[in-house]
């Protein structure tokens, strides 16, 4: 009789375990779909300042080490899963021979593989906040004779290293794209210190916010295991809510000061600008392209006739083909500009001795010169542009969906190129490399005084990808104090002027030309001056 009272009452403590564990996941994984919301195109960007909340704590509750990695990773994948949702977008992927099953089971499997990967970030970055010493507010102190460090200042820190450098760094396939402080690109008055600390600098304050607000819940509940969290007392839990609200508070007012200003130094030289977005689908290009060589040509001729005098952008890979040693297309856009006595920047292909492949930008100046310069993409799309050396571990069918130059994959450039051309000093990147303010910065101190990014986002199809991509040009123009002009093939093209506001955008899936007036700067912000 007592050995099964003994027994019923393990198996009911095991029972009740399992229920714990489970509801534990499901929480997780909730909030980080939540914070998810928070992401540019759902628009929910108020989420992001307490959205950590549940994860602080949860991690700092967890009974071990390896649930702790756990719970960091549910919530990691959640929050991914809900923010790189355009993944889902890639569907159809008739056009490289998948039916609609293979299609969606791709689509899915790519939208799946890219969150456990950025989960695997968050879980280390749990993993660090359940093995270090913390304690809450920003002054260390001793606790039973042992030092802690302060989490108001290490955890911030410990999340910008991890999910902003080192954890998506390329060495690692990594693609910091889904970044806390995007959702705030729409807070102007607040962005406007990334010019002094950069978006990395917004995130730091993010995380703090969610840090000051976890140790508040610690402290009133004064609960042993968020003791990593909580402060000594009430009162100092009060006292560093309001220190951060303070720190927000300012960083707000001189936003505004900053916006009062103006975009841009009066005596700047300006220019009108025209973004061509001719909107050639994917399935219009591939495999059997719908548009001949010569009808694109046409097609962009067209488009450009429709430009007023001052420089034109095409978007990223417009001409196919690689145009140093095309010399008919060369005649061709020589004569185009020459015409109508407009500068052009477009996207095409180029090679070097080696022939290495490069993904590529090029200038042609109004009197028909083709710029010797050449822009080469330093920032390459893993899979997409060129094949990580992990994918001879791959299955031939996910080895298929690499998107190069007769397979062989794209080599990256090495260096910022500045086209010098009668209208200003431009400084050219292509599409996804508006996610890397390092590349940015670096152009900016190469002396690029207006920068234009050349897109191409019709792998996706209409999905919001394009509003994170405007989110991250948006916090680019806002850290170099630059006019930023974003010409995408299917949209949405844009202008953006140096404190982030979008001044013009084309509606998505149309044809259009975007026109309008940006200016040359020549201010260094501190921020482009210092990150690297």
């Amino acid at each position: 009789m007592v050995a099964d009272k003994a027994k019923a009452k393990t198996e009911k403590s095991v029972s009740a375990t399992g229920a714990r564990v489970w509801f534990t996941a499901a929480v997780t994984i909730l909030s980080g779909a939540l914070l998810g919301l928070s992401a540019p195109g759902i628009e929910q960007w108020y989420l992001a300042w307490f959205g950590l909340v549940p994860l602080f704590l949860l991690v700092a509750q967890a009974p071990n080490f390896l649930q702790s990695f756990i719970r960091g990773f549910c919530f990691g994948f959640a929050y991914n899963l809900v923010y790189l949702n355009w993944y889902l977008h890639l569907h159809p992927l008739r056009w490289m021979g998948f039916d609609d099953w293979q299609s969606l089971i791709m689509s899915a499997g790519i939208w799946i593989a890219v969150s456990c990967h950025q989960g695997l970030i968050t879980a280390l970055f749990a993993l660090l906040l359940k093995v270090l010493p913390l304690t809450g507010g920003i002054i260390p102190r001793s606790i039973d004779g042992k030092w802690r460090l302060p989490a108001l200042l290490v955890l911030p820190l410990l999340w910008v290293l991890i999910h902003n450098k080192i954890g998506n760094h390329p060495d690692f396939l990594g693609v910091p794209w889904s970044m806390l402080e995007y959702s705030q690109y729409r807070q102007l008055p607040l962005m406007q210190s990334a010019s002094l600390i950069g978006g990395i600098g917004i995130g730091f304050l993010i995380v703090a916010v969610n840090v000051t607000l976890s140790g508040l819940i610690a402290t009133l509940f004064n609960k042993q295991k968020w003791q990593s969290l909580a402060m000594p007392n009430f009162p100092m839990a009060i006292i560093n809510v309001l220190m951060i609200s303070l720190v927000v508070a300012n960083i707000y007012i001189w936003g505004q000061s900053r916006m009062a200003q103006g975009p841009a130094d009066r005596d700047a030289p300006s220019l009108t600008v025209s973004l061509l977005q001719p909107n050639i689908g994917i399935d219009m290009l591939r495999p059997k392209p719908r548009f001949s060589f010569e009808q694109l040509l046409s097609k962009y001729g067209k488009l450009v006739a429709a430009c007023p005098k001052g420089l034109a952008v095409l978007h990223e890979n417009a001409l196919p083909t690689y145009l140093k040693e095309d010399q008919r297309t060369r005649q061709f856009l020589s004569h185009l500009a020459h015409e109508r006595g407009i500068d052009i920047i477009l996207g095409g292909l180029d090679s070097d001795k080696r022939k290495h492949p490069y993904n590529s930008a090029f200038g042609i100046t109004k009197d028909g010169t083709v710029l010797d310069s050449i822009y080469h993409k330093r920032f390459l799309v893993p899979f997409g542009e060129y094949t990580p050396d992990i994918a001879n571990y791959l299955p031939d069918v996910l080895r298929k969906l690499t998107s190069t130059p007769a397979g062989r994959g794209l080599t990256p450039g090495k260096r910022p190129v500045m086209f010098y051309m009668p209208s200003g000093l431009i400084a050219p990147n292509i599409c996804f490399e508006a996610i890397s303010p390092e590349i940015t910065a670096e152009s900016v101190r190469s002396g690029g005084t207006v920068i234009v990014n050349l897109c191409d986002l019709t792998w996706f199809h209409n999905s919001m990808i394009g509003d994170q991509m405007l989110a991250f040009a948006t916090v680019r123009a806002i850290e170099t104090k630059r006019y930023l002009v974003m010409a995408a093939n299917t949209g949405p093209s844009a202008i953006i002027d140096p404190l982030g506001k979008i001044e013009k955008k084309t509606p998505m899936e149309q044809s259009a030309v975007l026109t309008g007036n940006i200016a040359f700067i020549h201010d260094m912000t501190p921020f482009a001056s210092w990150f690297r």
